[in-house]
């Protein structure tokens, strides 16, 4: 392969590499002054757009051991923050535990890697503290990070984002200086994709059939001069 052709072949794949990456779809809602989830109107609206899109994915509710698959660093899971709503409580239905954070930061990791995630927490009170994030790296090696909504007096959120056809194998929630509570915690493969990304080799053939095309096209225009 000459090395021009080579060059075309290398731009070509580092295009569509690029374009196989893209920026998360958020999904985020809140609700001030909340104590249940009947209260976290905006949320759980938001949390059904979520699903709608990502499909039926894998639950942590807390009211059972964590799933194998997933690994939660930080945090500690109970039925009583110890102050109330205002500390976060519990949101799956029929359920009493939730996962307790008292500031700080918590790391969910996963065995298979996902491009989906979502949760509710609440507690927050984003007048008061720093801004909370979730940060996450991608499957280019991407860092990308995510503002919590704001909400308070012990407001609600639920925070949400699908990475399209990515490689995530942790996600990190900084809690910051705030006292909070999370559950339902929804991870795993989104079902529709609209742009799938495609598979390495497909993109190699891709690229070759490119440069097939244009070599056949050379080809032509020799012909033609003979």
């Amino acid at each position: 392969m000459s090395m021009k052709n080579k060059l075309v072949l290398a731009g070509v794949l580092s295009a569509m590499c690029a374009s196989a990456y893209a920026v998360p779809v958020t999904y985020l809602a809140a609700d001030n002054n909340v104590s249940s989830l009947a209260q976290m109107i905006n949320s759980t609206a938001k949390a059904a757009e979520f699903s709608a899109v990502a499909g039926s994915l894998n639950l942590v509710d807390f009211e059972s051991p964590v799933p194998a698959d997933v690994t939660i660093t930080g945090g500690s899971t109970t039925n009583d923050s110890g102050c109330g709503a205002l500390c976060g409580f519990n949101t799956s239905p029929g359920g009493q535990y939730f996962r307790y954070v008292y500031g700080g930061s918590v790391t969910f990791s996963f065995t298979d890697p996902v491009d989906a995630f979502g949760f509710y927490v609440n507690g927050l009170q984003t007048d008061a503290v720093p801004q909370q994030t979730i940060v996450y790296v991608d499957g280019s090696s991407v860092t990308q990070t995510i503002n919590m909504p704001p909400a308070i007096n012990g407001g609600g959120a639920f925070v949400g984002f699908i990475d399209f056809g990515q490689q995530i194998a942790s996600v990190t929630f900084n809690a910051t200086q705030d006292i909070l509570g999370f559950d339902d915690l929804l991870f795993g493969r989104s079902e529709h994709n609209p742009n799938p990304v495609p598979e390495p080799g497909t993109l190699v053939l891709f690229g070759l059939g490119v440069l097939g095309m244009g070599w056949a096209l050379k080809r032509r225009r020799q012909q033609a001069r003979a």
